[in-house]
């Protein structure tokens, strides 16, 4: 009897260690036990709600000046008048037209001027690009003050470099109503070369 006891004991323990093992046979499916905490490392990641960041501007990149000063000095410039035919090598041309001095000053990318013409003065201030060409475009506005005030005037200007950067043609826009403009497509009627 002692033995039988014995088993019964060691049947008892044997059960009591398989069901704290788990280790237990059922009809139903066991579903493990889901630990109090997990690792980590196991640990779902948590859903968040994307916040957009604040659109930041794409970084403004200035180009770098040009190597020289190309507009810098003095030139011999001339306003061609209408009756011309616009071209600085036709006999007369040149020389027939009166001179309009002018003298520039770069600054990186910008330029200002002045040029003298009968008894006004004038000021021009504008940028310099380059084209995808590699030639020099020079454009902006410019003020004429006469000593008599009717003659007085302001507009644009626009005018493109020659490859040696030696002389320019390109022609000024007076405002006013009724007055053409670039949109009238007359051919340039400011020339000028540098002075040595």
């Amino acid at each position: 009897m002692k033995l039988s006891k014995c088993i019964v004991l060691l049947l008892a323990l044997a059960f009591i260690a398989m069901v704290a093992a788990g280790c237990t046979s059922s009809k139903t499916p066991a579903t493990p036990e889901t630990p109090a905490t997990t690792p980590a490392a196991h640990a779902p990641a948590a859903a968040t709600t994307a916040v957009p960041a604040a659109a930041t501007p794409a970084p403004v990149t200035t180009p770098a000046c040009p190597d020289k000063e190309t507009l810098t000095g003095s030139w011999d410039s001339r306003e061609v008048g209408y009756a011309s035919n616009h071209d600085v090598r036709g006999e007369g041309v040149w020389a027939d037209a009166g001179p309009v001095p002018v003298t520039l000053t770069q600054n990186c990318w910008d330029a200002t001027g002045t040029f003298k013409t009968g008894d006004c003065d004038g000021k021009l201030t504008g940028k310099l690009e380059k084209t995808a060409l590699g030639a020099f475009v020079y454009s902006g506005t410019y003020t004429s003050d006469c000593t008599t005030g009717a003659d007085s005037s302001k507009g644009t200007f626009f005018v493109t470099m020659a490859a040696d950067n030696q002389s320019f043609i390109g022609s000024m826009y007076k405002t006013c109503e009724g007055c053409y403009g670039p949109e009238n497509n007359f051919p340039p009627s400011w020339w000028a070369k540098k002075n040595p």
